[in-house]
């Protein structure tokens, strides 16, 4: 409330009513100025809060690297949906694939098609297919012609009740309740926790959308990344590419889908350990 009474106290004594009146219109206008503050202050608050959501989003910069670089530096980050609900999901990356463009690849040999086509698009951009007719996949296209990284496993964060609940959907034995590191140990099974299909969020940009970024997250030493070929190509690439190194995973992480144990010694003794 504005304090008037020094200069209230200019009006003649026979003006008491007068004071009064001015005095309440005073107080309105302090009332009025008061809301106001109040207004811009939470306003102010509701925009930070909003900015803050997405403060620690990786920049287009980020993708715009080679393949393999990209698949290993995505390991210990943040991946994050926000469903229609305002609700928020997250997992840690914690094992990747990279696609080349050459053997393997639904890029191979710069075939582009209505379905692949993200991957021929800007460094940043989710690539989602579907599997077996039922199962999506994402991935993200990095700098490159036709290449991009599958994100196969991740860590479950944020959001595991919901995560539990869109699993529980398709699961036909409901006995055993899921464990946490089995929501998301498959690149069908984190699309599946997140609700990520191919109708909401194919050719998006990560760096800016909405419903779907990936941010900074944790930084893993390159002595625990595991290098070993990737699962589930054989039919499609030669013996040459079935064996090359290009799925990464983090040595020890109990969500990775598959573990394997010849490749984490090569990675122990490259590093020195014993």
């Amino acid at each position: 409330m504005l304090n008037m009474e020094p200069v209230l106290n200019y009006l003649p004594e026979n003006q008491t009513s007068n004071k009064r009146k001015a005095q309440d219109i005073l107080n309105d206008i302090s009332h009025d100025v008061t809301s106001k503050r109040t207004n811009l202050t939470t306003c102010d608050t509701s925009c930070d809060s909003s900015h803050d959501i997405t403060s620690h989003r990786l920049g287009l910069e980020f993708y715009d690297q080679p393949c393999i670089m990209l698949a290993k530096s995505l390991l210990g980050k943040t991946l994050v949906r926000i469903l229609d609900d305002g609700s928020r999901l997250s997992g840690k990356i914690v094992e990747t694939e990279g696609y080349l463009g050459v053997e393997a690849a639904h890029s191979y040999n710069g075939r582009k098609t209505e379905r692949n086509m993200a991957m021929f698009m800007t460094p940043a951009t989710s690539y989602v297919y579907l599997i077996y007719g039922m199962y999506s996949c994402l991935n993200v296209s990095s700098k490159g012609e036709g290449c991009c990284v599958l994100l196969r496993a991740l860590q479950p964060l944020e959001g595991l009740e919901t995560m539990t609940a869109h699993r529980s959907k398709r699961r036909k034995d409901t006995s055993k309740p899921l464990k946490p590191k089995d929501l998301c140990s498959g690149p069908g099974k984190l699309t599946e926790a997140l609700n990520i299909n191919k109708a909401l969020l194919d050719k998006k940009d990560l760096s800016t959308d909405t419903m779907m970024w990936i941010e900074s997250g944790d930084s893993v030493d390159a002595a625990e990344i595991v290098a070993c070929p990737r699962i589930g190509i054989e039919g499609t690439a030669s013996s040459e590419w079935l064996i090359k190194p290009l799925r990464f995973y983090i040595k020890g992480n109990e969500c990775v889908s598959k573990r394997d144990k010849n490749a984490e010694k090569t990675t122990q003794l490259q590093s020195g350990h014993t």
